[in-house]
């Protein structure tokens, strides 16, 4: 991440959401890959049972437990999201309920 971007004010990233009945057991990009660099994320679930998360659609990420709610600094902790990166889930549990929703900014 390019410290030069520290004195950039955050673009708000539209929010993406997926209905849990659309969460299968291969992962799924939801909305569409980051077009500029991530600051903060967000995501709430309100399912009924735990996903997987990955940042590429490849390698597993961490879990999203049901109900959680996750704030991801990726700018303040020095995280590294890739210019091709995005939101994937895929089911480790089976929800029946609910939905994830995904929210931030970006630069």
């Amino acid at each position: 991440m390019n410290l030069a971007l520290n004195a950039q004010k955050g673009i708000v990233l539209a929010q993406r959401s997926i209905l849990y009945s659309a969460i299968t057991s291969s992962y799924q990009l939801i909305g569409a890959v980051f077009a500029a660099p991530l600051v903060q994320l967000i995501i709430v679930s309100t399912l009924n049972d735990v996903v997987q998360f990955s940042w590429d659609g490849i390698t597993p990420a961490f879990p999203i437990t049901a109900g959680a709610t996750i704030i991801l600094d990726v700018k303040s902790d020095g995280i590294i999201v890739n210019a091709n990166d995005g939101c994937y889930v895929k089911t480790l549990g089976t929800p029946s309920s609910g939905s994830l929703y995904f929210g931030g900014f970006t630069v």
